[in-house]
């Protein structure tokens, strides 16, 4: 299912595509491009028709399958075009259209950090990200919660799982199969996400900066954060105190 990317232009109401070089990826995976005079160059990416079939793949790589209106931010500008994107959370793609009843894309918003998009009331970055016990990676992560002293995201993966087949009469077959993965991230004073299993002990532990308030707060609702709206809550309390 890899996909190979070439440049494109966005056009006022239609896209018409021709082959550009694009700027140098940076070691950090994300695409450096200061260039605002052409604000609709680059702005995203063709994608290269793949004839993989996943009709033998239980699940799909879309949590949504349809393409909803968004609002691009492209170098700090707001694009006035219509654009319908949907996410694709196994290729970690923003796919794009500007038809909303077509079925597929062959045009993926460009991965840019200082590319965003909003879809409907979900609020994407592309921004790198530190996993527990992992490298660091860069990828489109949701924003829950952006605040003076903290920020909180979450990331929504769909992970291919290859078929496997029972060797005895004890064990289960599986198909191939798409299975949802998620994970939260905190940032700290504007600091690099990492990421926070939601339990009261490892986000104590995270936020020790605000032990004082994380305790009080704690106590009084006896909450476990077990929960991102538990978090949400508790980092609320903490951006007013």
């Amino acid at each position: 299912m890899k996909k190979y990317l070439l440049l494109l232009t966005l056009h006022a109401f239609y896209f018409t595509s021709f082959a550009q070089k694009g700027p140098p990826i940076g070691t950090n995976g994300v695409r450096s491009d200061s260039r605002l005079s052409d604000l609709f160059e680059n702005i995203k990416n063709r994608v290269e028709d793949q004839k993989t079939s996943v009709d033998q793949i239980k699940g799909s790589p879309y949590f949504d399958e349809s393409f909803k209106l968004a609002e691009v931010e492209y170098f700090g500008k707001i694009l006035k075009d219509q654009i319908y994107l949907r996410y694709n959370a196994y290729s970690d793609e923003m796919e794009m259209v500007s038809n909303p009843q077509l079925k597929n894309s062959e045009t993926i918003l460009i991965k840019n950090n200082k590319v965003a998009c909003t879809i409907g009331e979900n609020a994407y970055h592309y921004l790198g990200y530190v996993d527990e016990n992992e490298t660091p990676a860069v990828g489109y992560v949701l924003e829950l919660f952006k605040g003076e002293k903290l920020s909180f995201y979450e990331r929504n993966e769909k992970v291919y799982m290859g078929a496997t087949q029972a060797r005895t009469s004890l064990e289960r077959s599986f198909p191939a199969r798409f299975v949802d993965k998620k994970k939260f991230y905190f940032s700290i004073e504007n600091g690099s996400l990492k990421e926070v299993k939601l339990n009261k002990k490892k986000v104590s532990n995270t936020l020790k900066a605000y032990d004082e308030d994380v305790k009080n707060y704690i106590s009084a609702s006896k909450t476990k954060l077990k929960s991102k709206e538990d978090v949400l809550q508790l980092l609320n309390f903490i951006e007013k105190n």
